[in-house]
């Protein structure tokens, strides 16, 4: 259960990160690897999710490499079932903590956002199993003249949005409630 609340929380991040730096793009893909321990190993699952971006239209956005105007709005979705871990039992018990059928979409909605030159602090919402927190995520932006290539990474506490890590083995493996997010994506100018 930890590790998917993990996952969710991953996703999150990635969400804000990526809506701060890819400004005028629409429905880019960002990459999630959400990682964290437990008392047998460490362990890492991955997801991708979808970016909305509505670019600025004028100064009263800061400006972020490769969109000029900056960015009005930025939405990151990451669907809860397309978590993939490294087998099977693991990715379910991610299931079981995340519970998909009741909360399908980890989403991020950046509210604003900092550049100092390729360096973007995002700052909005995610929401992960129906909780809402405000977070901030660093982003580097790294424009060309076709694309933005945004990559972070940031950690987070899932019992923070109401998941509690998975517990199994009769109690003998207990995963952290610490899991680390890093996100990776290319969205198209």
């Amino acid at each position: 259960m930890r590790i998917m609340l993990g996952r969710a929380v991953v996703l999150c991040a990635g969400l804000v990160v990526v809506h701060a730096a890819a400004a005028a793009a629409q429905q880019p893909g960002v990459d999630f690897n959400v990682s964290g321990t437990s008392t047998v190993r460490g362990w890492t699952c991955s997801v991708r999710g979808t970016l909305a971006v509505t670019p600025g239209t004028g100064p009263a956005r800061p400006a972020a490499p490769g969109f000029a105007n900056g960015v009005q709005a930025l939405t990151l979705t990451v669907p809860v079932k397309a978590f993939k871990c490294p087998n099977d039992e693991m990715t379910q018990h991610l299931m079981d903590a995340m519970k998909p059928e009741k909360f399908a979409e980890i989403v991020y909605r950046l509210e604003k956002y900092d550049v100092t030159g390729g360096q973007a602090q995002a700052t909005g919402t995610l929401t992960i199993s129906g909780v809402t927190q405000p977070i901030t995520v660093p982003v580097t932006l790294k424009a060309s003249e076709k694309d933005v290539q945004i990559e972070g990474s940031t950690k987070l506490d899932m019992t923070k949005f109401g998941v509690d890590p998975p517990v199994v083995m009769l109690g003998l493996m207990k995963v952290g409630a610490e899991i680390r997010i890093q996100f990776k994506g290319v969205i198209a100018r």
